[in-house]
């Protein structure tokens, strides 16, 4: 029988909002499912969804994918201890830090309540600089907390990039903790489809003085929405920007809303809403570049997504993509440097069919030669092995103390 690993996640499919949380941990059972036994418990609506999902049976497992899912509206220590006494896990994978799930879960496991398990944690980018700046008292008084009561100890951290390792090792240096825990590196795993997207694939035409933007993400501070509609008032020609994805933050959203209503004439900005994850690729086919000016991403499943239909993508330096300009796929620029954004946007203003074609195969080039070479199965399958390793020198331990007793 393959190990079971029980995974707690705030949001999991059929929802779609919770972004690229949820698409890193789908696409993980999807490839390690035949390799494990997954099961997943998720609450039972999506993100700020007030109703919950139809024709879904509540508390009791269902096959989704590759895992069996319990979908729950209450999250409660008993309930949830119930369902890990139930399972009897060899590791328990937590998919955020600030959730609920997790903290319930370390405490739980503090008290020595939980049946012996290795946990790993996958912050999702949580502990970037920029995200723990968004409501930063309440999340500093709750790593404070977590510090203090040494919950993290012995947990298994998993960060996706080399920049989130960084991260995840200077919030745990700052409060003390990085003698407690331990680092494993396993790159988030791309959706298995964006292989068959047909390289070459339909592109609208390109004309000079004529440009067409997509904005796919979360709305909110994070995303950086703001700047980029500061910087639209620097460009002529014909401008068109549209914006996909679930608003995260009201009052930013109230902000951008205003920015755009003081746009010059020529810059057109449409909301679309969330898209369907089956209508992903034909979004990016409709649309000349992705531009995602982010404040940070432990991973940025949308920039893969785009390369992969071959739209060039226009994105800041603090994600995993980098070096977009010398290999012709796009930028990865500095926030801090926004003459040169304008600079590039106005060269994608300028930009003829010729050079953009040239672009956009290079886009795809780009995307087919990281997923040819980079090892996230492998690091996928060091990771949970890693944990079970580390299970099973906690029980020799426990049998040695033990033993000292006597």
């Amino acid at each position: 029988m393959p190990p079971i690993i029980l995974t707690f996640s705030d949001w999991y499919l059929p929802g779609s909002k919770g972004g690229g949380a949820v698409t890193a941990l789908v696409n993980l059972i999807e490839l390690l499912g035949d390799d494990y036994d997954f099961r997943v418990v998720t609450r039972n609506r999506d993100l700020g969804d007030a109703c919950p999902y139809q024709d879904l049976p509540a508390g009791q497992w269902t096959c989704t994918g590759k895992a069996r899912v319990l979908y729950t509206g209450r999250i409660t220590p008993w309930g949830l201890l119930r369902r890990v006494r139930e399972v009897g896990p060899a590791v328990i994978y937590l998919n955020s830090f600030f959730s609920r799930f997790t903290i319930q879960t370390l405490l739980l496991r503090r008290l020595r309540l939980l049946p012996r398990a290795s946990v790993i944690l996958a912050p999702r980018g949580e502990l970037f600089p920029a995200a723990l700046a968004i409501k930063a008292r309440r999340k500093r008084m709750y790593r404070r907390i977590v510090s203090m009561l040494r919950l993290w100890r012995d947990v298994i951290w998993q960060a996706s990039s080399a920049l989130e390792r960084e991260h995840i090792a200077s919030v745990l240096r700052c409060h003390g903790g990085e003698d407690q825990a331990t680092v494993v590196l396993s790159t988030d795993v791309p959706d298995s489809g964006l292989a068959h997207v047909p390289p070459g694939g339909h592109r609208p035409e390109k004309r000079p003085g004529r440009l067409s933007l997509l904005f796919l993400s979360r709305i909110g501070p994070q995303k950086n929405l703001l700047f980029l509609l500061e910087l639209l008032n620097s460009l002529e020609g014909e401008i068109k920007l549209d914006l996909y994805g679930p608003v995260d933050d009201a009052a930013f959203w109230d902000k951008c809303q205003q920015r755009i209503r003081e746009l010059p004439l020529n810059i057109r900005v449409a909301y679309r809403g969330p898209v369907a994850s089956d209508r992903v690729m034909q979004v990016f086919g409709a649309h000349h570049f992705q531009i995602l000016p982010t404040l940070g991403e432990n991973f940025g499943y949308a920039i893969l997504e785009a390369l992969a239909s071959g739209c060039p993508v226009m994105t800041s330096d603090r994600t995993p993509w980098r070096d977009l300009e010398r290999l012709g796929a796009g930028w990865d620029l500095p926030l801090e440097a926004r003459d040169r954004w304008i600079a590039a946007l106005k060269s994608c203003v300028e930009m003829g069919q010729g050079a953009y074609q040239q672009m956009s195969r290079r886009a795809r080039a780009f995307f087919e030669e990281w997923t040819s070479t980079a090892p996230f199965r492998a690091e996928a399958i060091n990771l949970f092995q890693f944990a079970l390793a580390w299970g099973l020198r906690s029980e020799e331990q426990t049998y040695r103390d033990s033993l000292k007793q006597v």
